[in-house]
């Protein structure tokens, strides 16, 4: 019976005593799965995002492939996996927490918990797959006094060239298209925008492929430097587990801390510093 902490796997030694987070904020949570999955051999299935318990008991109701991607708010990134009915059956303990996480990371685990639970993140974060050659990035961006933002902040990596660029909104059912001719990371071209709020760019090259994808927040002047503040400390704590804990989701986080600080207002934006 194996256990994957980032990419490597390690074997599951058994143990009689449970290990518990000392309070339910350091609790890990449920990224990803295949087959339905128990905790402690409790009746309810497993949703993502639940909160799951260092030290707690994984059980997949499946004869076959099932796995589980857990994610702790100490960095640790756990895929539990098996491949017959008896392995499913008997499950894979939690690890208990490496290091105590400090204040702000569990503030992040818990921002992105609650953004989980909202339909909202997951139909938005699942209208396009994700492809390794398309390039994904996510930005905090100044609205300028005539409404339009500048580009060449979110796409300083896009080459030179003729783009198709769609463009859509929290309000907007459908995308709106612009043609863009980009001269490279120095190109002085806007974009106009309804608002702030938060932003979904697509960009495609002359042959139809699509070449970037950029989750923005627009933010108004008197809001940007504190929300670009707690956007780049949520960075660079990805970063970090990233370094220690291979395969970390830092896209996907990256965009529902994006939508949350969308949803949080400047106000509490401000109050986090």
């Amino acid at each position: 019976m194996l256990f994957r902490i980032g990419f490597v796997a390690i074997p599951l030694l058994s143990c009689s005593t449970w290990i518990h987070a000392q309070s339910p904020s350091e609790n890990g949570l449920v990224w990803e799965m295949q087959g339905s999955w128990r905790l402690n051999h409790e009746q309810q299935h497993l949703r993502t995002g639940d909160d799951v318990v260092p030290g707690a008991v994984l059980t997949a109701d499946t004869a076959t492939n099932g796995s589980i991607l857990v994610l702790l708010p100490d960095g640790q990134r756990l895929l539990f996996d098996c491949h017959d009915a008896n392995t499913c059956s008997q499950g894979f303990r939690i690890p208990a927490l490496i290091a105590k996480p400090d204040k702000d990371d569990l503030e992040l685990f818990e921002t992105i918990k609650l953004e989980m639970q909202k339909p909202s993140s997951a139909i938005s974060l699942g209208k396009a797959p994700r492809i390794s050659t398309i390039t994904e990035i996510e930005s905090v961006v100044r609205i300028q006094n005539d409404g339009t933002i500048l580009l060449k902040q979110p796409l300083a990596a896009l080459p030179p060239g003729q783009y198709r660029l769609t463009t859509q909104g929290d309000s907007q059912a459908q995308p709106s298209e612009h043609s863009l001719t980009w001269s490279g990371s120095h190109d002085e071209s806007h974009l106009t925008l309804p608002g702030p709020g938060f932003y979904q760019l697509r960009l495609f090259g002359n042959l139809g492929t699509e070449r970037m994808r950029v989750v923005l927040l627009a933010v108004p002047p008197t809001a940007f430097s504190d929300t670009e503040k707690s956007f780049a400390e949520a960075r660079k704590t990805l970063q970090e587990w990233n370094e220690t804990f291979p395969g970390w989701p830092m896209h996907e986080w990256l965009q529902l801390y994006l939508r949350s600080l969308s949803e949080a207002g400047p106000e509490k934006n401000s109050s986090k510093q």
